[in-house]
């Protein structure tokens, strides 16, 4: 058996933003799963306003995760070249889908001429004239499937690396 993957301690700031990042995409994504169960009218608005906020969260964290690892990069990953490329393809993977699929989500909206409001209010309207129409929703459910798939890869590799 190979050895494991030894990576150096991340820091304060690094374990917060992930795992605050952890928690705004499971939170988005099971409001997301649920939320067209709502009957029409007040319940699913609520539930779709509270979606659109936090992969707006999410973005902003992506954000803030691609503005960090420019000022201070994230340790290397030592180990097998297959276990190394495996982890940065991996992490790589999960900032373009917390980036692409918030996106794809407003950009579906905006395509479509539906609103977006978050946070309780505040709207965001298009910055541009937005072409695609449904294809930017089909894009963002691919997406979130695919993000489901990375984020099972992470924590089995994460479970593999603690245990073994």
């Amino acid at each position: 058996m190979a050895a494991p993957v030894d990576i150096e301690p991340h820091g304060a700031a690094a374990r917060a933003i992930h795992w605050a990042s952890a928690l705004l995409v499971l939170a988005a994504w099971v409001v997301g799963s649920t939320m067209e169960d709502f009957p029409r009218g007040a319940s699913r608005d609520l539930a779709m306003q509270v979606h659109y906020s936090l992969g707006v969260l999410v973005l902003g964290f992506a954000a803030l995760r691609v503005v960090r690892y420019a000022v201070a990069p994230p340790p290397r990953a030592k180990g097998p070249a297959w276990q190394r490329l495996a982890a940065t393809g991996t992490h790589v993977a999960l900032i373009l889908l917390t980036i692409g699929l918030p996106l794809s989500g407003l950009l579906d909206r905006w395509a479509r001429g539906r609103s977006v409001t978050v946070f309780g209010g505040v709207p965001l309207p298009a910055p541009f004239a937005v072409p695609g129409g449904r294809v930017w929703g089909e894009a963002h459910e691919v997406m979130a499937n695919v993000l489901l798939a990375a984020v099972a890869l992470h924590v089995a590799a994460a479970l593999w690396h603690h245990f073994v």
